[in-house]
C-alpha cells in the first residue's frame, strides 16, 4: 500500500508541474507583450475625441474581475481615467504599475501610481512620454485582472 501511495503522489506532482508550465493568464509570447496584451488586442484611442476610460470592477463595460478595455493605445500627453463607477473602488481592486511579481516591467517611469484607497473610485493619469505601461489589480492579477497602456 505504501508503494501505491507514493506512485499516486508522484503522478500528482507531475500533473501539477505540467499544468503550471503550460498554463498562462494570457498570450505574452509576443516579444514586448505584457499582461496578455499582444499587438492585435490594443484598442486605439489616440484620436482627439476618443474615450480614454478604463473600467474595472463591473464599471464601464468591464467584468467584475477585469479591465475594459484591457489593452489601450493613446498618444503622448493624453490622459486615461480608471473608473470603478458607483460600485467599486481601489480598496477592492488595488491598482499597481507593472506585471504580477514585477512592478518595474515595461517602460521606465510608469506614471500609474499604486492606488489602494477604498474611498477612491476614479483615477486620471497623464502619460507624458511614449512607452509601454503595464498595470495590475494587486488582488486579482493572478486571475487575469491586468492591462497595458501603450503610448505612442
Amino acid at each position: 500500500m505504501r508503494v501505491r501511495f507514493m506512485d499516486i503522489r508522484s503522478t500528482l506532482a507531475t500533473v501539477v508541474v505540467l499544468a503550471a508550465a503550460t498554463s498562462s493568464c494570457g498570450d505574452d509570447t509576443e516579444p514586448g507583450s505584457f499582461n496578455a496584451c499582444a499587438t492585435a488586442q490594443f484598442v486605439d484611442r489616440t484620436a482627439a475625441g476618443a474615450s480614454r476610460t478604463i473600467g474595472y470592477g463591473g464599471a464601464a463595460g468591464s467584468t467584475l474581475f477585469g479591465y475594459s478595455p484591457q489593452c489601450i493605445t493613446i498618444a503622448a500627453g493624453q490622459t486615461v481615467t480608471f473608473t470603478g463607477g458607483a460600485s467599486s473602488s481601489f480598496g477592492l481592486h488595488p491598482l499597481s504599475p507593472g506585471v504580477l511579481d514585477s512592478p518595474r516591467a515595461g517602460s521606465a517611469n510608469n506614471p500609474i501610481p499604486r492606488t489602494t484607497d477604498g474611498n477612491t473610485r476614479d483615477l486620471t493619469v497623464t502619460f507624458p512620454t511614449a512607452g509601454t505601461f503595464p498595470y495590475i489589480c494587486e488582488a486579482h492579477a493572478a486571475g487575469g485582472m491586468t492591462g497595458v497602456v501603450q503610448v505612442r
